[in-house]
């Protein structure tokens, strides 16, 4: 499983959320949840962007 810390790229905030339960990691492939949000552009049904829970701060998925 992936176990990604990952970052806020302006406020340096750990993104990474609580753990995902053992029995339920192989469904996510992962191992913890993310605290970033995805911001959706509805015509493409897809997430465009991620946001920061703590700054507000938006970038562009890579």
């Amino acid at each position: 499983m992936i176990n990604r810390k990952e970052f806020c790229p302006y406020c340096n905030a750990n993104l990474q959320g609580e753990p995902i339960p053992i029995a339920s990691q192989k469904a996510y492939g992962a191992t913890h949840f993310t605290r970033k949000i995805g911001i959706t552009y509805m015509a493409a049904d897809r997430i465009i962007k991620w946001q920061c829970p703590d700054c507000n701060q938006e970038w562009q998925r890579d």
